[in-house]
């Protein structure tokens, strides 16, 4: 009997554990570089020179680690995200990264404790401007606007690249004709992809295949994953491109058990396209110009959680402590990117690559 107990122990502790580090991004365990954040620079779109550097606990940054790892070659185009992923048992707990980067339209597999890659997604029009990853199992799915001459015209040609993580290799391409693919999640054993040309959430099952969508504002932008399981929306919702400042959108929480729309909240400022949107245990922030703002998703209640001093371009919260960074929107020199406590106060500001637009977090 003491042996069945001590194993319904440790399943208990590991059940806590997963429950406790429940985020829409699995993050990574310290690796070489120990415990800290990994800030994602997406570099100057004419020049290529996305990168990557590491802030330590203590503050100090190392830039350009990717190249330190990989013989001195550069990832190459500008970033648009990256995201952790796991095959293993943990799948919370990332031991690879998925870069996706366009301009030079490929998406790069590394390691996530070393950053040495591993394999390279490119060529044949495999993926032609990737925007973000997800992924279930062994199968990961890349959002693409497809060819830019038509990404923001009437009929868009975006599709999803299916990847099989365990060899590494393109499996195949999913055409969405009519559709500028954004933002892309995995939960409940489902894809949601943002449809930015609509307002349209499309839902693909566990095998990449079509399961219905679900209709929110216009021009859904990012998503993320909340502690409870909730996935939240940004929608850009009629973009003003001549008054960047004070345009606001909509927020939209779904159940994906249900596929349908349990909270709408308008007026919530935000960027007219490309908007980044973060999650804490009792709050969803969003960017709007220097500011970032707070949702309370217990109230609903929209309240301004930062006021910075330059204007924001990266956004991310660290899920064991709280804390939010931003990255400031610049390109032409390095970005500065700042640290807040979880009740906004400046913890420190640092100095990382051109274009900081986000971060992920080694425990």
């Amino acid at each position: 009997m003491k042996k069945v107990f001590r194993l319904i122990g440790v399943a208990l502790v590991a059940s806590s554990l997963l429950t406790a580090c429940n985020t829409s991004d699995p993050q990574p365990s310290s690796g070489k570089y120990g415990r800290g954040t990994l800030i994602i620079n997406e570099g100057n779109f004419s020049q290529g020179n996305g990168s990557l550097s590491f802030m330590k606990e203590d503050g100090t940054v190392q830039n350009g680690i990717f190249e330190a790892e990989n013989n001195g070659n550069s990832i190459g185009g500008i970033i648009q995200s990256v995201r952790g992923y796991s095959l293993g048992f943990f799948t919370n707990n990332a031991d690879k990264l998925a870069i996706v980067t366009n301009a030079q339209d490929k998406v790069i597999i590394c390691d996530a404790d070393t950053l040495k890659a591993v394999a390279v997604i490119q060529g044949n029009n495999a993926v032609e401007n990737p925007q973000a990853f997800a992924s279930i199992g062994d199968r990961g799915l890349v959002t693409n606007w497809g060819p830019i001459a038509d990404a923001f015209g009437p009929n868009p040609k975006g599709f999803l690249t299916e990847i099989n993580l365990r060899t590494r290799t393109f499996v195949r391409k999913i055409q969405l004709n009519g559709v500028r693919p954004q933002g892309i999640v995995a939960t409940n054993n489902k894809f949601y992809v943002a449809d930015n040309n609509s307002n349209k959430i499309l839902i693909f099952d566990s095998s990449g295949n079509p399961a219905g969508s679900i209709t929110v504002a216009n021009q859904p932008d990012k998503l993320v994953v909340d502690a409870l399981g909730k996935i939240w929306v940004i929608c850009n919702s009629n973009p003003d491109f001549n008054n960047f400042i004070n345009h606001k959108g909509t927020l939209v929480k779904i159940n994906p058990n249900t596929d349908q729309v349990e909270t709408t909240i308008n007026n919530v400022p935000c960027e007219a396209f490309n908007s980044k949107i973060a999650t804490a245990p009792d709050r969803i922030f969003v960017l709007s110009g220097k500011k970032v703002i707070a949702v309370n998703t217990d109230t609903n209640n929209v309240f301004e959680f930062v006021d910075n001093t330059f204007s924001l371009y990266g956004l991310g919260v660290n899920p064991f402590t709280q804390e939010v960074f931003v990255g400031e929107n610049v390109f032409t020199q390095a970005s500065r990117v700042r640290q807040f406590s979880a009740s906004g106060n400046l913890i420190r500001e640092v100095t990382a690559g051109v274009g900081t637009n986000g971060f992920l977090f080694y425990r």
